[in-house]
């Protein structure tokens, strides 16, 4: 369910489980489920990052060849 994310659902839910864990009441087993969980969407985030830098890198290809045409 979580590859389904898109960038910005992800870096929502990341910014909710921060706060979370912040909390100095979290009992230790649930920090350590939302750490995973948090890794997961970093792993996601880090993803949607690299694929937007390709699109952008291949749009810049093709506008530095249509302006030396």
């Amino acid at each position: 369910m979580a590859e389904k994310l898109d960038f910005e659902q992800a870096l929502s839910r990341l910014t909710e489980i921060s706060a979370a864990m912040n909390d100095q009441n979290i009992p230790l087993e649930e920090s350590l489920k939302l750490y995973g969980e948090a890794v997961g969407l970093i792993d996601i985030c880090k993803r949607r990052i690299e694929t937007a830098k390709l699109t952008v890198e291949k749009i810049e290809k093709i506008e530095n060849v249509n302006n030396e045409a």
